[in-house]
Formats: C-alpha cells, structure tokens, sequence
C-alpha cells in the first residue's frame, strides 16, 4: 500500500460535512422524539405485572436503544480532542450533551421500575425462559438497585455532572493540550515530549523530562482546583448511593466482583518486589547506579528496524494476519477511509483511544511518534476496534462491553508485536525486545495498580480533609510511585506532578482494568500459541459484547479470574525477569 493512500487524520466526514452540518439537529431530534415516544407509551404504566407486558416492553426498549444513537456528540468529541482550542466545537458539545442527556433521562423511569420488583418476582423473571434473551440485562438491573435514587434525583445526577465533573475534566485537558515543551531549539507539544523520551540519549531524555515537569509544575493550581471538585462530587454521589468504598462504583459498574479486583490489587501489591528486581537489573543494563524517571524506559541496546507510521503499520498488519487475514483487512480499512487519527499536534490532546458505537464508524485515536512503543499502541487500540466490531452482532442491549473486559483485547493483539518483531531477531536483540516487553508489562500491571492505590489514598484524604493541595498530591503521586519503583529509582519533588497529566485518575480506579486486561491476555496468546484452534474461543470472548458478566465471559473459555490466577500471571512475569537476567550475564551486559 503506498503512502499516498493513507488518510493520516480522521474523515469525521463520515460522520457529518462539518460542526454546522443541519443533520446533526436531525439526527438529534430522531433521539429526542424515540425517547418521548417509549416514555409516552410506558411511563406511569404497568409494564411489569406479567411476563407477556415485561417481555413486550423489553422488546421496544431493545428496538429503542437499536434506533436512538450519539452521532452528534460523539462528532463533536472527536472534533475536541483534536482541536481542543475550539471553542465553537465545545460550545456545540456542550448543547447537544446536554440535550442528550435530558433525552435519556425520559426513558431512566424504564430500569428503576424494574429494580423495584419484589425479589420473589425478580427470581421468577430470571428463570423465565421467555425472558431469557433479557435474562443478564435483568440480572444487572437487580444486581444494582440498591445503589439506585429516586427517578428526580437521577436524572438531575446526569445533568449537573457536566457541569460539576465533566467541564472540570475537560478545562484541564485544553490547558493541557496548549503546553509546550523547550527541545533542542524548538518548542514542541507536551504530548509529544511524553512520546519520546524514551528514545532520547541520557542527558537529553532526563532534560527533557526535567522540562516536562516544570511545565506540569506550572499548570498544577488548576488541577488542584478540579481534582478537588471532581473527587468532592464523587464522595457525595457515593454517599448517597452507600457505596462502601471509592472505587465500588467503578468495579460494580465494570461488571466485575469486588473480592476479585481486590485480590489483584492485593496480589499485584504484594509483588511489587518483581517491579523492583527489574529497575535494579534496568540500572545495570543502562549503567547507571541509580535510575531517574526519564531512565525507566529507556534502551539497553538498539534493534536495526525502522518503525515510522508506514513500516509499522506493514508490521501490525503482518502480525493480524497471523491470527486472521480479516483482522488485517480491517487496518487496511479504517487507514483508507480515515478512521485513525496519527501524529500529534499542538492542539491535539495527548494519548491514544478508540471510540466505538453500535451505529458508527470506529475512530481510532494515536500520537504517533515512529517508536515501537507507537506500534504496540496502534495494535492496542486496534484490539479495543476488533472487540467493537465484533461486538455488534450482538443486540443492541449487549453491544457495549465493559472496560475490564476491553482491556483484555486490546492488550491481546498488543502482545502480537512483540512476537512478530521477535522472530526476525538474533538472540542478544531478543533480550532487548524481551527488556523493552518487561518494562511494558511492569508499567502495565504494576505501575497501573500503584496507581489504584494513590487514588483510593487520594479519595480517603479529600473525603475526610475536605482538599488537598497540589503539593501533597505530588507528594502522595511519589509516594505510590516509589512503592513500585523501588530503591533503585530517585524521585525528584517535581516527578510528582504527573498526575497533572495522569488523565485515567479523572476517570476512578480505571487502571485496575489494565493490570486485569494484561494478566488475563497473557493467559489467551499463550492459550492461542500451544493450540491455535484456541482462536475459536477468543473470537468466542470477543463477540460476547456485554452479554455476560467478565468472570463469566471468561469463565467459558476456560480461565478462572481467582486469586490463584493472578499470582500464576505474576509468576510468568518473573519467569520473564529471570530469563533476561541469563541472558544479560551470557552477553555481559551485568
């Protein structure tokens, strides 16, 4: 495929013409008018009396949610992130976010009704088998019904948290997105700073990084502000509902089991000793006695391959046809009709993301920075686009999957890479990759969970000090970090500030999903490797969309989520550490 004919930033034309496009109003008022209509027809009426009234129901709330769509916002947030200074294309966000939200708030009385059925009726619904299609859909509903408001209190909950949550959020983001960074004679995006460091020689990666602190530094006083209203309105929310812990909304809400995701913490904590028996083999392997934060990713050698957008997308599309040509094929797609957005800008927001819906193109988010760091991201984001894809077979009630489970595919396809790159290599090159991989994992699971518990410490010491500065989130942020990291690694009291920057802190405890994703993906390739008729049971989790529960999903293909699991993953992280501590002795590089 030549150059030529990729589309290297997103056709949000195959959305809407542009942010002032008359079908956006249309499209808009198609989902106003379907919302009005169920209400009409059920609001105030007995719908669930009989299973003959709750299954016709169930049926037109299906029919609903398959018809009524977000195409206008989700425009408009693609159309943000990349020219956050766009203040026309916020101010249009705004109006229809808020317009949707008080037109989902029409059909909000439909799952509440349901939640209040006795639990006799709720157990004979469950075993109905005219109900089954429904019968995981019901089951979440019940599942969560003590943590419900009144319909008056939730639906203004989704109103006033654009205001009170999401326009926090994103005032940091714009700010954000407009730093820049000094670098060799030039200033470049902070996005873009984050991206390469890397790469960079010693004292220009620890300048750098430097640099990039100073800046975060400088911009603290407005995410202190908006972390402490964030995080006050969480505490109220969840006190109202009587969550018992910060991060019970998120697991409930991820569809996970809390004793679960606390058994990973618990047991990811409780071997931080792997992540910091690799930072001391790290130092040696750079020659350092001891490692600043720009180090930890740093290269213990260089492996002779080229990794700009279009070598490494012949790569990624090499590494999917190994696993199905179809999945290639779809890379090939979204490159020609501009579904992936590529290099960063100054107005861009940093990261990378896909953003999936039923009814819409995929869109595929990157910051690409000719890294195979950049590579393994777009493999990532295109396991979070499969997972969508495939997903849409499902009914529309089960379309969208839950986070936990979607870090499991993403991570996945990301693990191809490496693989890939691999067999290419001689065996002093494999101990690089092997390195670079270690690094990615220890960040993944351990770095992640270290962050779980910053923010549940975070979240304890607003809820019972009311704020706190932006001085001591630093210094908490350190503190965490330095549990993972280790004695091997120095903390400056401006490394703290990361959390400036830290965007999954705004969205509570999400991190867990990754260390979650990773261990379990580890399970699957290697499941896929020894047998690769396996392939059938993974498509099997990757069409299953939200139609069960993630244990459950998992639990038939064969892997149980239990703590015994996760210290079985952990163990393969440190069969990884042992093997590159051999082969550093065998090429002398300790």
């Amino acid at each position: 495929m030549k150059k030529s004919e990729y589309k290297l930033h997103w056709n949000l034309g195959l959305l809407y013409k542009n942010e002032h496009d008359p079908e956006i109003e249309k499209d808009t008022k198609i989902t106003e008018n379907i919302f009005i209509a169920f209400e009409k027809k059920y609001k105030d009426k007995d719908f669930t009396s009989t299973t003959k009234k709750l299954l016709a129901a169930l049926k037109d709330y299906e029919k609903a949610a398959g018809v009524a769509d977000s195409k206008g916002l989700i425009y408009f947030l693609l159309a943000k992130d990349v020219d956050t200074t766009n203040t026309t294309i916020s101010a249009k966000e705004s109006v229809i976010n808020q317009r949707l939200q008080k037109a989902f708030n029409k059909i909000k009385f439909f799952e509440l009704e349901i939640a209040q059925l006795s639990k006799t009726t709720q157990g004979q619904y469950l075993k109905d088998t005219a109900l089954a299609k429904y019968s995981y859909f019901l089951k979440k509903i019940f599942d969560t019904a003590k943590y419900n408001l009144s319909e008056k209190e939730e639906k203004l909950l989704s109103l006033v948290r654009q205001t009170s949550s999401s326009m926090w959020v994103d005032a940091n983001k714009k700010l954000l997105s407009q730093q820049t960074v000094p670098f060799k004679g030039k200033n470049i995006p902070a996005s873009e700073a984050m991206e390469i460091i890397p790469d960079l020689p010693k004292d220009e990666r620890r300048a750098l990084r430097k640099a990039l602190n100073t800046v975060l530094k400088s911009i603290s006083f407005l995410t202190e502000a908006e972390i402490n209203a964030v995080y006050n309105f969480k505490k109220l929310v969840d006190e109202e509902r009587g969550f018992k812990n910060p991060y019970s909304s998120t697991i409930i809400g991820y569809e996970n089991d809390e004793k679960e995701i606390e058994a990973l913490v618990k047991s990811t904590t409780k071997h931080f000793s792997l992540s910091h028996r690799y930072y001391k083999l790290h130092a040696k392997l750079i020659g350092e006695k001891k490692l600043e934060v720009a180090d930890l990713y740093a290269k213990i050698g260089e492996i002779d391959r080229k990794f700009d957008f279009e070598s490494g997308v012949s790569l990624v599309k090499k590494t999917f046809t190994k696993f199905g040509k179809e999945y290639a094929d779809i890379l090939h797609e979204y490159l020609i009709k501009g579904q992936i957005d590529v290099y960063p800008g100054q107005k861009k927001r940093s990261g990378g993301y896909c953003m999936s819906n039923a009814h819409l193109p995929v869109f595929v988010f990157l910051n690409y920075a000719d890294n195979i760091k950049s590579v393994e991201t777009l493999a990532h984001e295109m396991g979070h686009a499969f997972h969508a894809e495939l997903s849409k077979k499902n009914s529309p009630l089960y379309q969208d999957y839950t986070i936990s489970v979607a870090e499991v595919a993403s991570t996945f396809f990301e693990q191809f890479v490496s693989d890939e790159v691999k067999e290419s290599l001689s065996e002093e090159e494999q101990m690089i990759l092997l390195h670079q991989r270690i690094g990615r994992d220890i960040m993944t699971i351990m770095r992640q969970i270290a962050c779980f518990n910053f923010e549940l410490e975070l979240h304890q010491k607003i809820r019972k000090e009311g704020q706190v500065s932006k001085e001591e989130m630093a210094k908490l942020m350190n503190k965490h970090m330095q549990s993972y990291m280790g004695d091997a690694v120095t903390l400056t009291e401006d490394d703290g500030y990361i959390f400036v920057s830290w965007s999954h802190i705004r969205r509570f405890f999400y991190v867990y999903s990754y260390a979650y994703g990773l261990l379990i993906s580890r399970t699957l390739y290697e499941k896929w490797k020894e047998n690769k008729s396996y392939k059938t049971k993974i498509e099997q989790f990757l069409s299953a969309g939200g139609s069960m529960s993630p244990k459950d999903i998992f639990k038939s293909i064969g892997i149980n989520t239990n703590e015994a699991f996760f210290e079985a993953g952990l163990k393969g992280i440190e069969a990884d550490i042992i093997k590159l501590e051999k082969l550093a002795k065998k090429y002398k590089k300790i």
